[in-house]
């Protein structure tokens, strides 16, 4: 490679690379108490759930829904931590319940969403977990899009192949 290619080449990877960065910069739930599939045998409780990233306020949420799809709680990003989200849970009969969580990042304002389940009641009449069961967006997992990542690496090779076409073409005269 001549050295007049070496630096927008390395300019063409520094864009995908920080493209990259950017698109992944979503925060992850990274835990969460109770666990997913987890019982809880008492409640009043404060359900909390950790990120990866520093959260905002504004759009972050957490909703707890009983087994009919009615909320029993709401919270947001906790006073003491931007990266925790809580929720009080108020006094919870038996069965189960979903936990439906969207964070907001605080520094580019990406957004993830999930959910997961938890038990209320004593651990021998809680249902255990299936093991055919194939994982969901049901199991903690965050339900965001991958799309991000191939639309980032798209958008980097098309630089790529703008640079070395102008410089082909810049080139041959």
């Amino acid at each position: 490679m001549s050295s007049r290619l070496v630096l927008p080449v390395a300019l063409a990877c520094a864009a995908i690379a920080l493209s990259a960065t950017a698109a992944l910069g979503h925060a992850q739930l990274v835990s969460s108490d109770p666990p997913d599939g987890g019982t809880l045998t008492t409640t009043p409780y404060t359900l909390t759930e950790t990120f990866t990233e520093e959260l905002t306020p504004d759009g972050s949420s957490l909703v707890v829904q009983s087994s009919a799809g009615a909320q029993v709680a709401a919270g947001t990003v906790s006073a003491q931590d931007d990266k925790v989200m809580t929720v009080e849970l108020p006094v919870l009969g038996a069965g189960q319940y979903t936990v439906l969580w969207t964070a907001v990042t605080a520094d580019d304002k990406a957004i993830e969403r999930g959910t997961y389940k938890f038990n209320v009641g004593s651990a021998a009449t809680s249902p255990a977990p299936q093991p055919s069961e194939a994982p969901g967006p049901g199991s903690g997992q965050d339900t965001g899009s991958g799309n991000d990542v191939l639309i980032a690496l798209v958008l980097g090779a098309l630089v790529i192949a703008g640079v070395l076409g102008f410089l082909f073409i810049r080139n041959r005269r």
